[in-house]
């Protein structure tokens, strides 16, 4: 059995959660880390027990690694993979995989080219209630979905903006509370749904964070999908605290309710109840996905099958993010 042996660039929070999918993958082995903050690049190095690298050069000419975990800010995410992706690395790229459709097009076709696996994290696909909710979609008991809502009332304060100067730009980050926090819900949405959009209607603004981001802070979009289904999102750091996201699903046969627990009612009764598993990470917000995306990732790799968040899967959400942006910008 091969081990691949990963490096991970970018050493911020979510880097941590990439480590511990690689340490708890029998396929998986770290052998380096990488950020140009030298200072987290370091520590990390120390804690894992592996060299650090401050720039991505550096790290690809050292090049003992089959698989580059890219955890950096969002503008580098598509020049970072494909430059290594030309080298023959695997990719497995946080969300969004780009921030321009353009760009993720590009890392889709220099994967095909180059014989590579290219990932990206939508981790909250493998939680195990969105897993039973797509199972479910997929029998025939809830029959055709009419509608879909999903609502993300989160909080960011300038602090959280402060703490990387590339967050809340324009260039940058790609965006606000779409393209940053709110992508997950999108990418379920469209996942279930399992549609292209045919139109759609939004608008975003910023009404709390005036001043401390380019960005927007709030954000509204009607879309319609090809199969007829009628969609409403809503997404916003202007609340309290990081509340539940709310998923729902109207069916033919009932409806699918996805929030800090998941209730299906099947023909006006209520059928299933259950726990949302919490993930053990610090911030449950996050999903409890990523060492089960991580290890599926290497599974693929060592039985030469295709990723199943792979580049096609990965841009979806990043074309609607991009529809919302350019309508409600016109």
């Amino acid at each position: 059995m091969k081990v691949y042996k990963s490096a991970v660039i970018g050493c911020g929070n979510i880097h941590r959660n990439h480590i511990k999918g690689i340490n708890d993958s029998p396929l998986g082995k770290l052998t380096a880390v990488c950020d140009i903050d030298q200072e987290a690049a370091d520590k990390s190095a120390s804690e894992n027990g592996v060299p650090a690298f401050y720039s991505l050069d550096e790290l690809l000419k050292f090049g003992d690694f089959d698989v580059l975990h890219i955890c950096t800010p969002h503008y580098l995410h598509a020049p970072m993979a494909i430059k290594a992706m030309r080298q023959g690395k695997h990719i497995i790229c946080e969300k969004p995989m780009a921030i321009h459709s353009a760009d993720a097009r590009e890392m889709i076709k220099v994967a095909e080219e180059t014989g590579v696996q290219l990932g990206v994290c939508f981790q909250n696909r493998y939680n195990s209630s969105s897993i039973y909710v797509k199972e479910l979609l997929e029998s025939s008991r809830m029959g055709k979905i009419l509608g879909a809502r999903g609502i993300v009332t989160w909080d960011r304060s300038e602090a959280y903006y402060a703490s990387g100067e590339w967050r809340g730009k324009i260039a940058t980050e790609g965006g606000g509370v779409l393209i940053n926090q709110a992508i997950h819900t999108l990418d379920l949405l469209q996942w279930f749904v399992d549609s292209p959009v045919k139109e759609l209607k939004a608008s975003i603004s910023t009404k709390r964070l005036q001043g401390v981001v380019e960005t927007e802070d709030t954000a509204d979009a009607l879309i319609f999908f090809e199969n007829g289904v009628r969609g409403v999102f809503f997404a916003s750091l202007c609340y309290t605290s990081n509340s539940p996201v709310m998923l729902e699903l109207e069916c033919e046969n009932g409806s699918i309710l996805l929030a800090d627990k998941l209730t299906v009612k099947i023909n006006g009764e209520e059928d299933i109840v259950l726990d949302i598993n919490r993930p053990s990470c610090e911030k449950d917000y996050w999903g409890s996905g990523h060492t089960c995306l991580i290890h599926d990732f290497y599974k693929s790799l060592s039985e030469n099958k295709p990723f199943a968040i792979d580049g096609e899967e990965g841009i979806k959400a990043v074309e609607i993010v991009e529809a919302i942006y350019d309508y409600a910008r016109k």
